[in-house]
């Protein structure tokens, strides 16, 4: 739709209310605001929804690969050449195999649920998200250490080091497991199985002595919490799984197609053996965070719906008082269309500043949402975030141009379509009838 000068003239013209129209550039302020709160607040939490996504998908993918391999109750044969095989997989960055299950942590007489994964000691050590934390990067230490600290003092704990990890039944546990426990470096802790073992009191659990040599800090609350790391060869006897692994995880090469590296691992794998990616062994996760996504789109855009069609009520106002100027301007040629089109022009007006106020807010706010939610946190004392609830450390953001765009046009969308109806009524009325009411 082209808008001529004269038409744009008008337009702006009729928004700069007289005083004794103020009436009509309050309601007109209104309107404006609703939409830019509403559109701000549907990129903020747009953004949200999207960041934590991503970020629990990335945050599973760094800890246990983007791909894994799986077989029957008995696990994967990993004594033959099937580790070497994925590994030679072109797309392929590591391989990994992992002997897990639960066990209960005894420390002195507190007692916690946990669950043991078995990893080769330089897996472990090459695992990002696991080893920061012990890292001699002193930056990259303190970053990973500050994501399960609940304050900002400093942290004078030992975290210890993955070195002597692999020298005996030793563990790496999540920082917030060891909180919980008041667990440190060093302390020598009871692995309980569920296995049976026979002994001359009866069947009894087994049970082993470990040493703590390690705190790590994923950055995702249930691993920091209910994870420890150790030795495969150690896990595999504590287990009853020599020679085997409950899953192997492998690592995707950044820009290597996943697609592509999935159907050739499958054909690597063999027959009998199951792969799937993180996403499929998260799908139920992923699907409620994508209804909830869903649902939060919706609720928020009836928002800026109410706020767009507030812009109906300043255009009714609007043409009642310009009900004579109207008229004059028909009996001086100007067609329905320019009047319709000087009317749209000032809902669109409205519309579009509303919008380019709120796309500018809620860019603002997304980008700097984790500093504003400990701000809060520290001057209102209470928790915006919780991890235990959320399972990440921070707040995420992630924001999607495509996105923002559909949200900004979406809303000028629903300005045109609330300035249709007075448009319509303005281009509708006779001259000589407008000029009678005067």
């Amino acid at each position: 739709m082209v808008f001529s000068p004269v038409e744009r003239l008008l337009a702006f013209r009729y928004l700069r209310a007289r005083r004794a129209e103020g009436l009509i550039s309050v309601i007109a302020g209104f309107s404006l605001v609703g939409i830019a709160l509403g559109v701000g607040t549907l990129i903020v939490v747009m953004a949200v929804m999207n960041g934590f996504r991503v970020e629990m998908l990335r945050q599973m993918s760094a800890v246990g690969g983007q791909l894994g391999i799986q077989a029957g109750r008995e696990g994967l044969d990993v004594t033959g050449d099937l580790v070497s095989r994925i590994g030679a997989v072109p797309g392929v960055a590591a391989v990994a195999p992992v002997v897990e299950g639960q066990i209960m942590l005894v420390a002195g007489d507190r007692v916690r649920g946990a669950l043991l994964r078995g990893m080769r000691p330089d897996d472990l050590r090459s695992r990002d998200p696991l080893a920061a934390a012990t890292t001699a990067d002193p930056a990259t230490r303190e970053r990973h250490r500050a994501l399960c600290l609940d304050d900002e003092g400093a942290d004078a704990a030992d975290w210890g080091s993955l070195r002597p990890f692999g020298e005996g039944l030793t563990l790496a546990v999540g920082r917030r497991m060891a909180d919980l426990l008041r667990l440190k470096v060093g302390d020598t802790v009871q692995l309980v199985t569920p296995l049976p073992v026979a002994t001359p009191l009866g069947v009894m659990p087994r049970t082993a002595t470990a040493r703590i040599v390690a705190f790590f800090c994923a950055g995702m609350y249930d691993y920091d919490a209910n994870f420890l790391y150790a030795p495969l060869s150690d896990v595999q006897r504590l287990l009853d799984m020599q020679g085997r692994a409950t899953l192997v995880e492998v690592f995707v090469r950044d820009g290597a197609d996943a697609v592509t590296v999935r159907r050739a691992v499958e054909r690597a794998a063999g027959p009998g053996n199951w792969v799937f990616d993180w996403f499929q062994a998260n799908v139920g996760f992923f699907q409620a965070v994508q209804a909830q996504s869903n649902v939060m789109f919706l609720v928020l855009t009836l928002i800026v719906v109410v706020a767009a069609f507030n812009i109906v009520s300043s255009l009714v106002m609007l043409v009642r008082t310009k009900t004579a100027d109207i008229a004059i301007l028909r009996t001086m040629g100007a067609s329905r269309g320019a009047v319709l089109r000087v009317f749209l022009l000032d809902g669109l007006a409205i519309g579009g500043a509303g919008v380019l106020l709120g796309v500018a807010l809620g860019l603002a706010f997304a980008r700097n949402i984790e500093a504003i939610r400990q701000w809060l946190q520290r001057f209102f004392d209470i928790v915006l975030f919780d991890q235990t609830l959320y399972l990440l450390a921070e707040m995420p953001s992630r924001i999607g141009a495509g996105e923002v765009a559909f949200i900004a046009a979406m809303a000028l969308a629903f300005a045109l379509l609330a300035s249709v109806w007075p448009a319509l009524v303005a281009a509708r009325l006779d001259p000589v009838e407008g000029l009678r009411r005067e």
